[in-house]
């Protein structure tokens, strides 16, 4: 673990949930200085969420981390099984908005995955503590907080050292979970629901893979009304949770004994036999909620930090990651004098939106079941088509173009884009790419497409056009002053 005595710092991220270190690791890779802060000792040992999208296995590709991330998760389908119990033959599959693999196969180059969150978080912190520029400290917790014009000075409180110091950063990103200390400090309140349902939870190990054979999904709901609740797998190793909505009828399973936990397990299961190894017992709240701002001044709110959502749809942890990957990059360009700190406010503009449909569906009691089309519309956004490459005897997809700059990408004829790259952003890639891709982004003739890290297309030229230097350059002085035609992505179709 790095370790440094400066008081001051490029960017201070509180919390070491995904969102935060997500957003950590996005800035250390632009080589920006970042502390990352975490009030716990260790990582969280609780599975919590299991599904990871089709975008979020997309950013853990560019890290590198996808064979990581997979290797401590299971193999299924992402959809629900809902059946009177697991031993029972009889079922029917209810699509929670992801796609399956052929589906996933035509629009990506990765597929969704089943992990826990205790296994991916330590792979992103390992990942993170691979870079000089990040300092990570857990046991430290932030106990101040005041901003002037330039910076924010936070007061730092180590436990294990039993002292407190300060640190000043340019900016500070709170990732401190749904609770979060900074955005109270900060005034910010919560707009939404609170303690929509309460569920109550067990985690056991136990053999139901040999129950279920090659019945392999996401989740199971199980619909006798004695044992009502779902199933979810969360990890290796018959690692499983068992969850129930709690009424008035039934005991909580924290209010069971051993042997009626057992029992309870079984019910649901179908397996008489079945001898569970039970790990925890526990319970949660629903709320469905996001913050009225996700920014005040130089503070940035990202993952439940900005929105507390309920597990229907598998949102919550995705939305964090990607909040993450989004205020990460667009510090980076800040910060490396790439772009104007005007670029900062399309966090919010950008994010929130997708924070409001995430919570509003998780507000849903039906808001588990969608199709994958409208699944992925919302967690792919507008990024530019996934299709496979052939470089070098490898097969890449255009997505794995994607560089920490704009990426212009051509088709064959698109040379004269390449002698006009702006010279605004450093490191700006350039490739050409075969004709179906060029289809694919609407691209033909000699024109060419000016991409975002994120994969969203800053613009897009159908055709050749006379000046592609001046054309390339407005783009991106629009994209960098932040106005409001440049920032969504400019579409022109010109005639041929």
């Amino acid at each position: 673990m790095h370790q440094n005595s400066a008081s001051e710092v490029s960017v201070l991220v509180v919390g070491a949930g995904p969102a935060g270190l997500t957003a950590a690791i996005t800035l250390a890779r632009y080589g920006v200085d970042v502390l990352l802060v975490e009030r716990r000792t260790d990582l969280s040992s609780l599975p919590r969420a299991t599904a990871v999208s089709t975008r979020t296995m997309e950013l853990m590709r560019s890290f590198g981390l996808e064979e990581r991330i997979r290797s401590g998760g299971i193999d299924v389908e992402w959809n629900a099984w809902i059946t009177e119990s697991l031993a029972s033959p009889a079922g029917a599959a209810m699509p929670l908005g992801f796609p399956t693999r052929e589906q996933a196969a035509q629009l990506s180059p990765t597929t969704p995955a089943c992990v826990p969150q205790d296994h991916l978080e330590p792979v992103l912190l390992d990942y993170l503590q691979s870079f000089p520029h990040a300092d990570v400290r857990l046991g430290t917790e932030l106990v101040t907080l005041k901003q002037d014009s330039q910076s924010v000075t936070v007061g730092l409180w180590d436990a294990a050292a039993g002292r407190s110091f300060d640190v000043r950063a340019a900016y500070v990103v709170a990732a401190d979970g749904a609770h979060s200390n900074v955005r109270t400090m900060l005034g910010i309140p919560m707009e939404g629901p609170d303690n929509l349902v309460e569920h109550s939870t067990v985690l056991f190990h136990a053999p139901l893979w040999d129950v279920l054979g090659e019945r392999r999904h996401g989740i199971y709901v199980i619909t006798d009304p004695k044992a009502a609740g779902v199933f979810v797998p969360v990890g290796a190793n018959d690692r499983w949770l068992y969850g129930r909505e709690f009424t008035e009828g039934p005991q909580r399973p924290a209010e069971l004994s051993q042997d009626g936990l057992t029992d309870l397990l079984r019910s649901a299961s179908g397996v008489t036999s079945l001898q569970p190894k039970i790990e925890r017992v526990g319970s949660f709240s629903f709320a469905a909620q996001i913050a009225s701002r996700y920014r005040e001044q130089h503070v940035f709110l990202v993952g439940d930090a900005a929105h507390r959502v309920t597990p229907r749809g598998g949102t919550g942890m995705n939305t964090a990651i990607h909040d993450g990957f989004d205020l990460g990059w667009k510090l980076g360009w800040v910060l490396n004098g790439w772009a104007e700190p005007q670029l900062l406010e399309t966090y919010e503009s950008e994010r929130r939106p997708v924070g409001l449909h995430n919570t509003a569906r998780s507000a849903d009691p039906e808001g588990s079941r969608r199709e994958a089309a409208e699944g992925l519309a919302a967690d792919l956004g507008d990024r530019i088509p996934h299709v496979w490459l052939h470089r070098e005897g490898a097969r890449i997809s255009t997505l794995d173009l994607l560089g920490p700059s704009v990426t212009l990408l051509t088709d064959q004829y698109g040379g004269i884009w390449r002698h006009a790259l702006p010279s605004t952003v450093a490191t700006v890639g350039a490739h050409e790419v075969g004709e179906a891709a060029a289809d694919k982004l609407g691209i033909r003739g000699g024109g060419a497409a000016l991409v975002r890290p994120d994969g969203k297309p800053i613009a897009i030229w159908a055709v050749a056009i006379p000046d592609p230097a001046a054309a390339m350059a407005a783009a991106m002085n629009g994209m960098a002053m932040c106005t409001t035609a440049a920032l969504a992505p400019v579409r022109q179709r010109l005639a041929s």
